[in-house]
């Protein structure tokens, strides 16, 4: 039985059309990424299916006792709660019975009879099975892993900045009950380590989820399944983001060629349909007359297929005016930061021409800082910058505070080339995709994405060498992320830029500088590699040594243990065979002709998947076992 469902919805807002014919349901093992364009009305769906939002036509069933916990883009917080007073408000359950715990301890302190012995106890069991005791353990994994260490949980929401307050939304979301989570653009405000964090975090959850996300990597380490809003409805596939993409390519391309013979059977159809009315006509025949009819009624019975619509692509093309020097930025024994917080010190780095940089680091570590200070926004503490001869810099805002909210998105491009013919800015605009009425909207009323997009057209037009960017990212679809990082491959000036999108960081960058021991360190490692090196120091460190001097350990539970952990190794390796042929099977297009075996094929990924899982559980229990012992 599912636990929400959608069915024959239909909704729009005016004019624009967002649902038709929707039908969408989320069973109890759901892992799904919703995917689709900016616009396509995916948070829109998730508030339909919440009931925060009615739709025009159709119906919702949730199962009356199920719990839906909802992370919206906005956080929805009480600014007069500490941060910890918020998290805790998130377990109703635990205050009352807290509450009940503290009176039945007064009550057993002032008379321990058996009556309150029994009252204190079965309180306390209560207690238990609502997961009191283990509440306060995982407040503190949650809280600290999205990097809000115990000294500041007294602290009141309305201190947090906007970032601060979605992660704080973020951790109630996790650690309230429920049957299904939705969470809407997640990893918008976390660091990479914060990202890998929740991956690892959902990964463990025996609870369904939906998620929206632009972020790539993200959904393929997080999801089973792809629901993707296109044409007004949902198509599904089974697997990761990776695994969707692939899918729909063959899906596209066998819908074409399924259309191509159909149209070529209808046309045959049509023409036998003439030819039978001309020899109607030329012998008087009712005969033919009756065939032609015949005809007609089988190919009115066809259920068409339409031809895939190409999406249209949009080619951004970042072009410098003119080249820059060698030595674009130097850094000699240089500091950085504010009065009272320095944020790096003793950088020795220097940028060179065509050098593609991602700053890293964690939330609030200085990383949007320093792009200022290239921006000359800022000055060094100490030390020494010397920047290069040459630089057009253009710099993207994650805030787009360069955008005049007062002007048009017309006026946004002509007050750059005055003089250039209105057809110019419209065609110009059009490859960013605006067009018609699109382009006399007032800035200010544009969404996230409207505003990215036109800030990116903003800064292509103007031709720089040396490109700042933080988080560009942010507010784009995952198609219009695609098209960036195919332009600023090709771009062959300079480029440093912030990101916490782990694909677009791998695909565009060279170079990785790292804030890390009060510095900025250079690296070419991959993000994985980092993270995994880190995260090994880090259980290395918390490692204590055991006692072992007297401890005697008994060599046949240690054999027997090894070789129940070598058997179920075996056994994992040979699932994960069997689950890579049956994907490989659905690699083959002529697998979609038939329904049964795609159904057949399904069920067995989703069997082999669920048994490699449990075999995994099964081996990180033996060897823990394994290491308590030696």
């Amino acid at each position: 039985m599912s636990i929400v469902s959608a069915s024959n919805i239909y909704h729009s807002f005016g004019i624009e059309k967002l649902f038709q014919s929707l039908n969408f349901s989320i069973e109890h093992n759901s892992q799904i990424g919703l995917v689709g364009k900016n616009g396509s009305g995916k948070t829109t769906l998730f508030n339909i299916l919440t009931q925060k939002m009615i739709p025009d036509k159709g119906k919702i069933h949730r199962s009356r006792i199920a719990k839906i916990s909802y992370l919206t883009q906005e956080p929805e917080l009480d600014d007069s709660l500490t941060l910890k007073q918020c998290v805790f408000k998130s377990r109703p359950d635990h205050i009352e019975l807290s509450e009940q715990l503290r009176e039945a301890e007064l009550q057993l302190a002032k008379n321990d009879s058996q009556k309150n012995i029994d009252q204190y106890a079965n309180i306390q069991q209560k207690f238990e099975l609502a997961g009191g005791y283990h509440f306060n353990t995982e407040m503190k994994l949650v809280l600290t892993s999205l990097n809000f260490p115990q000294n500041i949980w007294d602290q009141k929401i309305s201190k947090f900045s906007g970032g601060e307050k979605t992660r704080i939304q973020l951790a109630t979301i996790l650690l309230q009950p429920f049957d299904l989570l939705l969470l809407d653009e997640p990893t918008n405000h976390l660091d990479i380590e914060m990202i890998y964090w929740l991956e690892r975090y959902l990964s463990s959850l025996d609870k369904p989820y939906l998620i929206i996300s632009h972020d790539r990597h993200f959904l393929d380490n997080t999801v089973t399944k792809i629901a993707e809003i296109r044409n007004f409805t949902i198509d599904l596939y089974t697997g990761n983001y990776s695994q969707y993409r692939d899918q729909l390519t063959m899906r596209q391309a066998l819908q074409e060629k399924t259309f191509r013979k159909q149209q070529k059977k209808i046309d045959r159809m049509e023409k036998q349909i003439d030819q039978y009315r001309i020899w109607g006509r030329a012998r008087d025949s009712e005969t033919m007359f009756a065939r032609a009819k015949e005809l007609e009624k089988r190919l009115d019975k066809i259920e068409r297929t339409d031809l895939p619509k190409k999406e249209k692509n949009i080619k951004l093309n970042f072009i410098a005016e003119k080249r820059s020097g060698n030595d674009v930025y130097t850094f000699d024994n240089m500091s950085f930061g504010f009065p009272e917080n320095t944020l790096a010190s003793n950088i020795n780095l220097r940028i060179f021409y065509q050098n593609k940089i991602a700053i890293l680091g964690t939330n609030g570590c200085g990383k949007t800082t320093f792009l200022k200070l290239l921006n000359e926004k800022i000055k060094p503490q100490s030390g020494q910058v010397k920047k290069g001869a040459s630089l057009d810099i253009g710099y993207y805002d994650q805030m787009h505070l360069e955008l005049d909210d007062s002007i048009t998105v017309m006026q946004t491009i002509w007050q750059l080339v005055p003089s250039a013919p209105q057809g110019y800015v419209y065609s110009y605009l059009a490859k960013y995709g605006f067009t018609g009425d699109e382009v006399e909207k007032q800035v200010y009323v544009l969404s996230g994405g409207e505003k990215a997009r036109l800030y990116l057209a903003k800064l292509i037009h103007e031709k720089p060498n040396f490109l700042i960017l933080d988080e560009p990212t942010n507010h784009l679809d995952i198609n219009m992320i695609s098209y960036l990082e195919d332009a600023l491959q090709e771009f062959d000036g300079t480029i440093v830029f912030v990101s916490h999108d782990r694909y677009f960081i791998e695909k565009v960058a060279k170079l990785k500088w790292i804030f890390t021991d009060n510095t900025i360190k250079e690296t070419s490692q991959k993000l994985d590699d980092l993270f995994f090196q880190k995260e090994r120091k880090i259980k290395s460190e918390n490692k204590k040594p055991k006692n072992s001097e007297n401890r005697k350990i008994n060599p046949i539970v240690l054999s027997k243990l090894t070789s129940k952990i070598d058997g179920l190794t075996e056994i994992l390796k040979s699932k994960t065979e069997k689950l890579e042929f049956f994907e490989l099977e659905f690699s083959k297009s002529e697998i979609y002709n038939d329904q049964s075996k795609v159904k057949s094929l399904t069920n067995d990924v989703k069997r082999t998947k669920d048994e490699i899982s449990d075999l995994k559980d099964q081996l990180d229990k033996l060897e823990n076992e394994y290491l308590e012992l030696i």
